[in-house]
């Protein structure tokens, strides 16, 4: 069905661009004292005055790096592939929505395990400080990617299994 074949790479560049805009910005952690915000992502603090890259950070905030850069490897070959499978279905014996669709999952399951790392590290620590500390918009998207990518893996082998009856 052509409206699957469609809605396939759509809802891919669409999880993999709210997972980049996600990694690249700042804004996983806001803390409020009084006078003075702080946001903080995977990447970089910042302050009022303005953004640092810390030299050290937590074993658990490696991990979550790796695994989001994973997921954007996993995410760009779901993508590439399923552009490619508009101009041939096969790469030597393997479908390429097949691979789509494996990248798609993965990508969601490395965001996952990314995620739940990362808000496990920082959930304890909400508990202990008296700081204010939240959640970010980028935290929310990782959030939402996930599922987009679940969607597009369903979504591609739908596309597959249509084609091939």
């Amino acid at each position: 069905m052509l409206h699957l074949q469609v809605a396939s790479p759509t809802l891919a560049l669409l999880s993999l661009l709210l997972l980049l805009v996600a990694l690249g910005s700042d804004h996983w952690l806001l803390l409020k004292e009084n006078q003075v915000v702080m946001h903080s992502g995977l990447w970089k603090l910042c302050m009022n005055l303005g953004c640092l890259i810390p030299l050290n950070v937590p074993d658990l905030i490696n991990a979550s790096r790796a695994c989001l850069i994973l997921a954007v490897i996993a995410g760009l070959l779901s993508c590439l592939a399923l552009l490619a499978s508009f101009f041939c279905s096969h790469l030597g014996s393997v479908s390429l929505t097949l691979v789509s669709a494996v990248g798609s999952f993965s990508a969601g399951f490395c965001i996952l395990i990314a995620l739940t790392v990362f808000t496990s590290e920082f959930a304890e620590v909400m508990k202990v400080t008296w700081l204010h500390v939240s959640f970010g918009w980028s935290w929310g998207l990782g959030w939402a990617s996930i599922p987009l990518f679940l969607l597009t893996g369903g979504v591609t082998l739908l596309a597959q299994e249509s084609n091939s009856i």
